[in-house]
């Protein structure tokens, strides 16, 4: 029996992620061969403040209600969208008590999906299905250590590191808390830039073999009829994903997630023409002018004639405000593609 490995990129703060990983469920019951599902982080409100705060409080703001409810796939107004998903939801067997009450951020329960995941795709979906639950039913904040801590312990998971306050779990990026050597914290974070490499856009999307094979909290037969037409992923090298990921993320652009990507192929690849100039760019593009400057005139006195790395130091050299230097680069940018 074919194995196919599925990746759900889904926020726990979205209905919709709840609603669709339990039609998931569903559609894999329907289909003819074994599919290992693995959550991947999205972030719907990468902007949640700490601490939390009380959706009766932000749904009297009609600015922050439209701004999340962009983030996720479903249209419609507020109200509308309420009955929608508590019918869903109960049709699903998901409650009774439906109702979150937090605006939260979720990078310390993503963290905790993610820890899950060396386990077994079973362990992060229990674990996964735990914190919906929380956020959705129980009305909990689960951003907070006293949530996500006996998760972690019930399911022998590292725990949960606190923030400064000691009372939340890590936000998403926030400045103070020193994660940047923390492995969960690397993993997890490359996982979102992927996804957002890969284009995905919102909570609920599904995700095989890069390719986005849907999106949305769709009915079980619409994602039975899509997992049943997958066929296995060939395999294909970290290093080359990695690369893949980092020049979509140039694209977009995310320079400093292209950066984040491309940190761990170091040192073994250091000099490698592709990974340095790729690096250059995303320098360049995040305005880290300096260590633009250095990079490309390592690479000129390994490449005296490559008219593109010309190209790119006459763009440094301008935006530092070297114009004659800049000059003097396009001018051997054009002699050199003559």
């Amino acid at each position: 029996m074919r194995v196919i490995t599925l990746d759900m990129y889904a926020d726990v703060l979205c209905p919709w992620a709840y609603i669709g990983l339990r039609r998931l469920g569903l559609a894999l019951e329907e289909v003819g061969h074994d599919v290992e599902v693995r959550w991947k982080p999205y972030l719907i409100d990468p902007s949640a403040p700490r601490p939390s705060e009380s959706l009766d409080q932000v749904l009297g703001d009609a600015r922050a209600w439209e701004d999340l409810q962009d983030r996720t796939p479903a249209g419609g107004s507020r109200s509308d969208r309420t009955f929608e998903v508590r019918r869903l939801a109960a049709d699903l067997g998901i409650g009774p008590g439906w109702g979150p009450r937090w605006r939260a951020n979720s990078w310390g329960a993503q963290r905790l999906i993610t820890a899950a995941g060396p386990a077994g795709p079973e362990l992060q979906w229990t674990v996964a299905e735990e914190l919906l639950h929380a956020h959705f039913v129980a009305g909990c904040d689960v951003a907070r250590l006293d949530v996500l801590d006996p998760i972690a312990e019930r399911h022998g998971l590292p725990r949960p590191r606190p923030s400064v306050d000691g009372v939340d779990a890590p936000a998403y990026l926030e400045p103070g808390d020193d994660l940047r050597d923390d492995p969960l914290e690397r993993a997890t974070r490359e996982a979102l830039l992927t996804g957002r490499a890969l284009g995905v856009q919102s909570s609920p999307t599904f995700v095989q073999a890069d390719r986005i094979v849907a999106a949305g909290a769709q009915p079980p037969e619409i994602l039975a009829e899509a997992i049943a037409a997958l066929t296995p992923a060939r395999e294909v090298p970290d290093e080359v994903r990695r690369l893949r990921s980092a020049r979509a993320l140039l694209e977009i652009p995310d320079p400093l997630g292209c950066l984040y990507l491309l940190e761990p192929l170091r040192p073994e690849l250091d000099g490698d023409r592709g990974l340095e100039l790729l690096t250059a760019r995303a320098l360049l593009a995040s305005a880290s002018l300096g260590a633009a400057r250095d990079k490309l005139a390592q690479l000129l006195d390994e490449t005296p004639d490559d008219g593109e790395v010309h190209l790119l130091m006459s763009q440094a050299l301008r935006r530092s405000g070297d114009t004659a230097g800049a000059d003097r680069h396009l001018r051997r940018a054009g002699a050199v593609s003559d």
